[in-house]
């Protein structure tokens, strides 16, 4: 059974701007895996990233979501360089980087392009009315819901793309937008709700992706996993045009695509989604919760991975669908959810219920990961950073941080650097040492910083804070 749904025909309201073969294996690029791999310079990030010089542009820095800044200064000491001015709403994305900009987006509808240098307004553009939280079947995001989602970049066609819930005349509506990134003209505005679900059942928390020319949406459901929803992957052309393709999930409800670190895209561009429970009681039913899916750019499905108790998971709320499968190498994904355990998979051939190449007991994981090689960096709310060693059929965990460091890590500047409680912490890479602590404004779930022109950046409940290192701002 392919999963997969009739596309999905919507009409696009645009404002007018100007067959994929599985590499797998076959795509070789130097330092891989354990005793191969360069620490600045993955296998995933040179063939699979968005990025260029010190940006960031899509969550993680790449699409292999490895949370990874190979360019820029070293990052210690580090020092506040600006905090911005009061925003009109909280920020659950990452921030975005590029160009000399930094971007966030509010849960007020509202995009904000800040200066990287002194982190003053250069443009704002208001996207429409948020939807009011109170009109909702359940939910932990207050007082609206607007953009929950991190953003993504497009460097070559200079265009952001953004995922909205707005209120339009007191009806929910999902929006894909492209704007400009240097002076966020609405280039085009596309609804992405297909006439079958529920709208105000299914969020759009996933952070948004590329590839093959489309720009990729993942769905899950409101916190408390209430009303009528299922887990729904769109990809709909970078032009605005087209028909929105579709992947759903096939359980009867949930299966939620919600990773905050959203979907992975390897070098041959074919997509790696987690999802959560599926609705299946009996093992005789596999409905695909608990899973890693690989999908073709068209979203066809051609792998997939589940552990062998998912059933068992799926009852107990311990899926693998709280983070990303982060991609560490050539053929190799890592994938740890709620269950504690962390797979090591076979891009290739994820090897269908309880196919993986190896398993270790890691932590509670939400979030997003980040990947230095040969050490893969766990969030573990509740617990500490965890550093897990990767080798080509293993995992170990290397060290586990000290107490206070549990968020979504990223390497930049030769530290790994997360936000728990309202303190930006850095950590040595091969022993989890704390080297840096600064405090840093209060953050939304899942909060993890990005790094580029040389600033650590952190966006928060109602503002956004840079730090640089002692050679300060780098263009």
């Amino acid at each position: 059974m392919r999963g997969q749904t009739p596309p999905v025909s919507l009409t696009a309201r645009p404002i007018p701007p100007s067959s994929p073969k599985r590499a797998g294996a076959m795509l070789v690029a130097a330092g891989v895996l354990t005793g191969l791999a360069s620490p600045n310079a993955t296998a995933s990030r040179a063939a699979g990233a968005v990025s260029s010089g010190g940006s960031w542009t899509t969550y993680g820095g790449a699409m292999s979501r490895d949370s990874i800044q190979p360019v820029g200064p070293a990052l210690h000491p580090l020092r506040v360089a600006w905090r911005s001015a009061r925003l009109d709403g909280a920020i659950y994305g990452e921030p975005l980087i590029f160009d000399r900009l930094v971007y966030v987006a509010t849960e007020n509808d509202t995009v904000d392009a800040l200066s990287a240098r002194t982190g003053r307004l250069r443009w704002q553009r208001h996207l429409g009315a948020p939807v009011p939280a109170s009109t909702l079947p359940c939910g932990d995001i207050t007082p609206s819901l607007g953009v929950t989602s991190t953003m993504v970049i497009d460097p070559a066609r200079h265009e952001l793309f953004v995922s909205a819930a707005l209120d339009v005349g007191g009806q929910y509506r999902h929006e894909l937008l492209a704007l400009s990134t240097a002076t966020g003209e609405i280039r085009w505005r596309r609804e992405l709700d297909p006439a079958w679900w529920n709208r105000p059942a299914q969020l759009q928390r996933a952070a948004l992706a590329l590839a093959g020319g489309r720009v990729i949406v993942g769905f899950g459901g409101n916190y408390g996993d209430c009303a009528q929803y299922r887990g729904t992957v769109l990809a709909v052309s970078e032009s605005g045009g087209g028909r929105v393709l579709s992947y759903v999930v096939p359980t009867s409800r949930q299966g939620a695509i919600w990773a905050p670190s959203g979907i992975s895209v390897s070098p041959a561009g074919n997509l790696y989604a987690a999802t959560g429970n599926g609705a299946s009681t009996s093992a005789s039913h596999f409905d695909e919760g608990d899973s890693v899916v690989e999908l073709s750019p068209r979203l066809a499905r051609l792998g997939l991975f589940a552990p062998r108790n998912w059933l068992a998971d799926n009852e107990s709320d311990r899926d693998l669908g709280s983070a990303a499968p982060m991609l560490v190498g050539a053929d190799r994904a890592l994938i740890v959810g709620k269950e504690a355990t962390g797979y090591l998979l076979d891009t290739v051939r994820l090897g269908g219920i309880g196919g993986e190449l190896a398993r270790a007991p890691v932590c509670f994981s939400q979030g997003g990961d980040a990947w230095r090689p040969p050490l893969a960096y766990v969030a573990c709310p509740g617990g500490s950073l965890t550093a897990v060693r990767v080798g080509t059929r293993s995992l170990r965990v290397a060290w586990r941080g000290p107490s206070g460091t549990s968020g979504s890590p990223t390497v930049a500047g030769g530290l790994v650097f997360e936000v728990s409680d309202g303190t930006l912490s850095g950590l040595a890479p091969n022993t989890g040492k704390r080297v840096v602590t600064m405090p840093t404004i209060s953050t939304e779930h899942f909060a993890a910083p990005s790094a580029g022109e040389g600033l650590v950046v952190v966006g928060g409940q109602d503002a956004v804070e840079a730090f640089v290192g002692p050679r300060g701002f780098q263009p």
